[in-house]
C-alpha cells in the first residue's frame, strides 16, 4: 500500500481514496462467523494510469490467509492488486483481480455479501487470479471484456501451464437496468478444461433492485466446479429514507453427479444508523441434499473512507 502511495506521489499526485472495512458477526453456531478486516485503496497515477489494491488482513482463520500467500487456489491476504491503463474507450489492466464473470453476485465486494445468501460458486471458486484484462466500450453503457489469467485449479500462478480465458459482454443503464453474459474456459489439469457460462440481469423498480443470476456449473469444496447449475433471484428494498433495507433471496441449485438438489430461501434486514455503519440480521433455510438446515447471520460492518 505504501509503495503505491509513494509511486503516485512521485508521479504527480494521485487523488487516492482509502477505505477500511471491519466486519464482526455471528454465523450459525460460529461466534466469529465471517468476521474480517479489509482495506481498499484506489487512485490515479496519471491521467491514464490508475491502480486498485484490496487486502484481506484478518479472517476467522488468519493463518490460512498468509500461509497461502503465493497460491491461487485459496483465499489469501491479497485479493486485488491491479494497474489499469485507460485511453478513450479502451482499458488494459494487469495484475491480480476478479475473473470476468457474468453474475452480479460475483461483482459485489466480499464484505457486502452474506454467507446465507450466496451460491456454491461464490463459496468455492477462488475468484481472484493473476492475469491481464482488455476492455472495449464501443457504446455508452456497453462493454466487452477479455481476460487471460491463472487458473483456480493451479497451486501457484500458472503452475503446470494452467490458465483461464474469459470473455464477457455487459450493459448498464445506471439505477435502471443491467445485463451481463460471460464464458470462461478454465484449465483443470491433465490437459483438461471446463467451460462455464454465467449470466445476470438487474432491474430497478423505483428504489427496489431485482437481480437474477445463473451459472451452468455448481461449486464444490473438493472439485471446485461440477456439472450442474445455480440459479437465484434477489430483491433489495430500501425504506425509511434508505436508513433500512429489506433483502430477500431464493435459489435453486443442482449437481448432476448423484442428482443432488438444493433449494434455499433467505430474508435479511440492513440498518444504517450512520453512513459508515451497517447492522445486519439474516436468516435462511436450505432444503434438499446439499447441507440442509437453518442459517442465521447477525453482525455489523464498519466502512470508513479517507481521502489521501
Amino acid at each position: 500500500m505504501l509503495l503505491c502511495c509513494s509511486l503516485a506521489d512521485e508521479l504527480g499526485g494521485s487523488n487516492a481514496e482509502l477505505s477500511v472495512i471491519a466486519r464482526a458477526e455471528y454465523l450459525y453456531g460460529d461466534p466469529l462467523g465471517n468476521s474480517s478486516l479489509y482495506t481498499l485503496l484506489e487512485g490515479s497515477i496519471s491521467d491514464n494510469l490508475s491502480y486498485t489494491l484490496i487486502n484481506h488482513w484478518l479472517s476467522p482463520t488468519p493463518g490460512a490467509l498468509y500461509a497461502n500467500s503465493l497460491r491461487v487456489d485459496d483465499v489469501t491476504w491479497l485479493d486485488v492488486a491491479a494497474l489499469t491503463y485507460s485511453t478513450g474507450n479502451l482499458e488494459l489492466s494487469l495484475g491480480k483481480e476478479d475473473l470476468v464473470w457474468g453474475t452480479y453476485e460475483m461483482s459485489e465486494y466480499d464484505w457486502d455479501v452474506h454467507i446465507p445468501m450466496v451460491s456454491s460458486i461464490w463459496y468455492n471458486l477462488p475468484f481472484y487470479q493473476w492475469g491481464v484484462r482488455g476492455s472495449w466500450m464501443p457504446l455508452e453503457g456497453l462493454a466487452l471484456d477479455f481476460r487471460a489469467s491463472s487458473s483456480p485449479y493451479s497451486g501457484r500462478p500458472f503452475e503446470g501451464g494452467l490458465m483461464t480465458f474469459g470473455a464477457r459482454v455487459r450493459y448498464e443503464q445506471e439505477d435502471a437496468f443491467g445485463a451481463m453474459l460471460s464464458y470462461n474456459e478454465i484449465g483443470t489439469g491433465d490437459g483438461t478444461r471446463t467451460g462455464v457460462i454465467s449470466a445476470g440481469v438487474e432491474a430497478y423498480l423505483g428504489d427496489t433492485r431485482l437481480v437474477a443470476d445463473f451459472n451452468n456449473k455448481a461449486g464444490d469444496n473438493n472439485f471446485v466446479l461440477m456439472d450442474g447449475f445455480t440459479s437465484s433471484l434477489m430483491v433489495t428494498m430500501p425504506f425509511a429514507e434508505e436508513q433500512f433495507a429489506l433483502v430477500g433471496r431464493a435459489a435453486y441449485e443442482r449437481i448432476s453427479m448423484g442428482n443432488l438438489e438444493d433449494m434455499s430461501g433467505a430474508l435479511g434486514l440492513h440498518w444504517y444508523p450512520i453512513d459508515w455503519l451497517r447492522v445486519h440480521a439474516v436468516g435462511g433455510y436450505r432444503l434438499g441434499d446439499i447441507a440442509p438446515g437453518l442459517l442465521v447471520n447477525v453482525g455489523v460492518t464498519c466502512n470508513l473512507h479517507f481521502d489521501l
